[in-house]
């Protein structure tokens, strides 16, 4: 990861191809969001049955044929979402620049036209409100499918919806929330993290890092802890940041910032786990499937080399006194 930078962003995969990100930046139900996807064209989701299907973040674009149809303010819009579990934070919902009202119905066991048939006939209940050139959130008390329908004042505009809290899509209808990935949502306690940084411009004669740090800080608390910069050797242009720290009773969000003050920082292998456990990560060849490296419980890597056979040829290991070779070989066959 580049910070202030990606004009050298090939550089990143000089560490070993080891682009490890075993925490994704989520953390007591709080899920780094991507970014809203481009605008999509409007479509079809006027109607029940044909509601789009919620499965990340939206930003969508609307016209209800604008200046030919009178009644284009009665349109309505249309999305369902198929959560795995209960939402702490939920998703935010905004119509910029324009007024209108929501209708919010759930949770459905599945979601058919019978359940359609009872939206349109006011037999089920909803939470509704109102859109003030404002965005607003739902949550969703429990696992299910859950209807919102959108009723914009405006013939066109737009609409997006961003997922803000421990927001668990399950858009695989027969899979099980048992069988399930939830987001990183650890508890309060004592934990670790570990990355390591390199500094683009630093001379050769640099003997520590000084310009990039990580920090964190907590929602609920407005606790921000002191940035935490590398220590120990520069071996081959990188060096380890390991940091123990607590997460504060009351946090419902941590928030990872990558520093750079002013210099080019690469950042990689970054791992967070309790500090009463420990923790391995494997990084395989996406093409070939060899195992190319493993990262032990001090994020130290063992690098795994091959021939164009696919045969183990090498292996090498990260220490605190530089990169060593511990196993080799080499065939050689006779030729006749």
């Amino acid at each position: 990861m580049v910070v202030n930078s990606l004009s050298n962003f090939k550089e990143i995969f000089m560490k070993k191809l080891l682009l490890i990100y075993s925490l994704l930046f989520s953390c007591i139900g709080i899920s780094q969001i991507e970014n809203v996807e481009p605008s999509q064209n409007f479509t079809a989701n006027v109607s029940c049955a044909s509601a789009m299907k919620v499965c990340e973040n939206i930003n969508q674009t609307y016209d209800f044929e604008a200046g030919n149809n009178e009644q284009c303010d009665q349109n309505k819009l249309f999305y369902v979402f198929h959560f795995a579990g209960p939402s702490v934070g939920g998703n935010q919902i905004n119509v910029p620049g324009s007024n209108g009202s929501y209708s919010w119905f759930g949770p459905f066991e599945d979601f058919d036209l019978n359940i359609c048939d009872q939206v349109n006939s006011y037999s089920v209940g909803s939470i509704e409100g109102q859109i003030n050139n404002s965005s607003f959130n739902l949550t969703n008390s429990e696992e299910g499918y859950y209807l919102l329908i959108v009723k914009p004042n405006q013939c066109s505009g737009s609409l997006t919806i961003i997922n803000t809290g421990d927001v668990r899509y399950n858009c695989a209808k027969d899979v099980l929330c048992t069988e399930c990935v939830t987001s990183f949502s650890p508890t309060p306690g004592k934990y670790i993290i570990s990355a390591w940084m390199k500094e683009a411009n630093a001379i050769k004669s640099v003997t520590s890092y000084t310009e990039g740090a990580i920090q964190l800080s907590f929602d609920g608390t407005n606790q921000t802890l002191s940035p935490m910069l590398p220590s120990g050797a520069i071996i081959d242009g990188w060096q380890r940041i390991e940091s123990e720290f607590e997460i504060p009773i009351g946090s419902t969000g941590i928030n990872i910032a990558l520093i750079a003050n002013g210099e080019d920082i690469y950042f990689d292998d970054i791992r967070f786990f309790p500090i009463d456990g420990s923790m391995m990560s494997y990084v395989y060849d996406p093409i070939s499937l060899r195992l190319m490296a493993e990262l032990d419980e001090r994020n130290y890597a063992t690098l795994y080399e091959y021939d164009e056979e696919g045969k183990l040829i090498r292996v090498k290991k990260e220490t605190e006194r530089g990169i060593m070779t511990i196993q080799e070989n080499r065939d050689n066959i006779k030729k006749q």
